[in-house]
């Protein structure tokens, strides 16, 4: 058995908040990555759901996602730091400590204030003892790689920013395994295992955006060679969370409760 929590990003997954929470716990997930919309939207407010979250024995990976916050234009960066500490209450509602915050996708980013803002991201977020994951997606602008992305935070050196290995965005852009090679397992905040039907054609924005969105595929059902990330990660000692973070209409489309017992199945083939 896995020491490592196993969780499920419930993008997967249809139905309201509560029902969503129950799923994933039913099928055996010990924590899901909620979204904002999700939270907000609970009948109840954030706070029932924590109390039926810690109910249910199930936990929050993470709060998601602040979208753009580096590199914001001037005229925009203040708003996006109000954004942040919105989400810092969202998340101390729910009980949750860590809040995902990807590169940014902006074609006017600010490139040259992406390191202050990290910073101020980082020190913002210690206030309230709050985690930062850092997700490498393959459109971004700047980082959209993980090994772009691990040079910035390697040198920014902030001990409460990590990073998210999203199988996805590495492999989408014709990354492999070879790409955790270096990156201390302390400093992966959490692992999503996803499987892609084809390859994308290379510079082809759309199709990389449409596939990302709507068509990833349960780890196992597709090219990507999933042993080869597990069996890295294992090495290094990876003890962080792992699970499934898959955007897929037609898994969505199922009952609840089914899609939820797929996407068990499908990690534990190769996270049992």
């Amino acid at each position: 058995m896995s020491d490592n929590p196993k969780f499920l990003n419930l993008v997967l997954l249809n139905g309201e908040p509560e029902e969503k929470l129950c799923a994933a716990r039913a099928a055996g997930f010990d924590q899901v990555e909620i979204w904002r919309e999700d939270a907000e939207r609970s009948a109840g407010g954030s706070a029932a759901l924590a109390q039926l979250a810690g109910q249910q024995g199930l936990g929050f990976t993470n709060l998601q996602v602040l979208r753009d916050f580096t590199g914001a234009p001037d005229g925009e960066r203040q708003k996006k730091r109000e954004e942040l500490r919105q989400f810092i209450q969202l998340a101390q509602a729910l009980g949750c400590d860590t809040i995902q915050a990807p590169a940014s996708t902006r074609e006017d980013c600010v490139v040259e204030k992406i390191d202050e803002d990290l910073r101020w991201l980082a020190s913002e977020a210690a206030r309230y003892q709050m985690r930062i994951m850092y997700e490498p997606m393959a459109w971004c602008r700047v980082d959209n790689t993980l090994p772009l992305a691990w040079a910035r935070l390697q040198r920014l050196d902030q001990p409460n920013i990590g990073l998210v290995v999203d199988l996805f965005h590495i492999c989408a852009l014709g990354g492999d395994a070879s790409q955790l090679d270096g990156i201390p397992a302390d400093r992966i905040y959490e692992v999503q295992l996803c499987d892609m039907a084809a390859p994308i054609p290379p510079g082809d924005k759309s199709a990389l955006i449409d596939t990302a969105r709507h068509r990833r595929e349960l780890p196992g059902e597709g090219i990507i060679a999933i042993d080869r990330f597990v069996d890295k990660l294992k090495n290094a000692g990876y003890r962080g969370p792992v699970g499934i973070e898959v955007f897929n209409d037609q898994l969505k489309a199922l009952p609840t409760q089914q899609a939820a017992d797929k996407a068990w199945a499908a990690l534990n083939r190769y996270w049992p």
